[in-house]
């Protein structure tokens, strides 16, 4: 029986291998973001998507033509230091918006292909990017979470939120040095 969830809603992962997918009433890309605890990718290796269609434990493929892109998730390959895999679906339209067709609808499958979860993106609108679940761990499981934030800004904003670098993209700015502690004044 599959889990339905809402917008911040977690439930475990109940199994080791799965493929996501994520269904919309218009053309999409799919990829997804190996992030650390810092809330940022590793490497740009972390990111997954068509022209990069394989990472440590994930993968992105389209099966066929006219179906839609999967990604595949294997929980005991995915390396110690990656804390979330998100899976992030955008419009692959020049104007094109979520808030222009019905929901999205993500949809989480076992190995055998039976539904475990399913998330309805509901409340998009000037969004061109989502991310709509991200399988995370928790006290050495795995677990699911609806995700559905969004990104007017589109995949610029999306990858800068977590430290990815494009080919001919001005690379993050470093952050400040930490301040060095002031001594105590001697009593």
């Amino acid at each position: 029986m599959s889990t339905a969830l809402v917008k911040g809603q977690n439930t475990a992962l109940t199994a080791p291998q799965v493929r996501v997918v994520v269904e919309v009433a218009c053309p999409t890309d799919l990829s997804a973001l190996l992030v650390a605890a810092n809330g940022k990718v590793r490497s740009d290796a972390d990111f997954v998507f068509y022209n990069q269609p394989n990472g440590p434990g994930v993968s992105c493929r389209q099966p066929s033509p006219g179906q839609p892109w999967e990604v595949s998730v294997d929980t005991g390959a995915v390396p110690a230091d990656v804390d979330k895999v998100r899976i992030v679906v955008s419009v692959d339209g020049q104007g094109q918006r979520f808030g222009q067709v019905a929901p999205p609808t993500a949809r989480v499958y076992d190995a055998a292909g039976a539904e475990l979860v399913n998330y309805a993106v509901t409340g998009l609108a000037t969004e061109s990017i989502v991310i709509a679940l991200e399988l995370y761990r928790r006290a050495g499981a795995w677990k699911v979470r609806a995700v559905g934030q969004g990104y007017a800004g589109g995949l610029a904003d999306l990858i800068q939120d977590h430290g990815v670098v494009v080919d001919g993209a001005p690379a993050p700015a470093a952050a400040a040095p930490a301040p060095a502690p002031q001594a105590a004044p001697p009593p």
